[in-house]
Formats: structure tokens, sequence, C-alpha cells
């Protein structure tokens, strides 16, 4: 039997994935899950994140955190408000393997954002 380091689960010995919390025995597969990269206060600012990382090759992935319901005018998240569209916290997640180069990224154009400089403003 297999156990899994995450969970403790005995799983069978040719396990790839653990049953009972889907870690994955294989470091390969591991590198190709989807991570958290930042929570954004509004779609707004997730879509510029995830602009910026999509033009520099990164997969990206972006979705409100915690339950949504379909149908209805019921959102399960405070801050979503139906009636003024993508309002609240949207979560952006990147791959694994593009997390630390994501990051870099992240960190440069927040860097540039905060100075209030860019390139194209001594053009």
């Amino acid at each position: 039997m297999k156990e899994c380091p995450n969970c403790g689960y005995q799983n069978e010995d040719n396990a790839k994935i653990c049953v009972n919390c889907g870690y994955y025995f294989d470091e390969i597969q591991k590198n190709f899950e989807w991570v958290l990269l930042k929570t954004c206060e509004n779609e707004f600012e997730a879509e510029v994140l995830s602009n910026l990382l999509e033009t520099n090759g990164i997969k990206t992935m972006m979705k409100r955190p915690g339950p949504m319901r379909s149908g209805g005018l019921v959102i399960d998240n405070i801050g979503a408000n139906p009636f003024l569209g993508p309002t609240g916290n949207f979560d952006v997640f990147v791959m694994r393997v593009d997390l630390k180069e994501a990051k870099e990224l992240m960190k440069a154009y927040e860097s540039e954002d905060e100075n209030g400089t860019n390139e194209d403003d001594n053009a």
C-alpha cells in the first residue's frame, strides 16, 4: 500500500492519484495543477493580471472564491451584486510549473504601478 503524504490515506501501490484527496504521486502531474496566484478585489483587476500573464505565455484561470449557485439571482459571495455585474473578489490561478515566473511578472507590474511610471511615460 502507498500512503498519501498529503492526507495519510492508504492507496494501492500502483496509484497515481490519491483516491481520498486527489494528491498526485507523480511530480510531473503536480507541476500541471492549478494553484492560486492572487485574490483580486474585482473582475477588472483580475482581467488585467490575467492578460499580463497570458501575453507572457502563462495560462491562467479566473473564478470567484467560494461557492456560487447557478440559476435565479442567488450568488453566494458577499460583494457580488447580480444587478451591478462582476463585483467582488476574483481568484487568479496559474499552473504550478509557471508560479515562480507569474509571481515575478506580477511583482514587476505592481512595482511599476506603485511608482506611477511605465515605459509609455517616457515616450
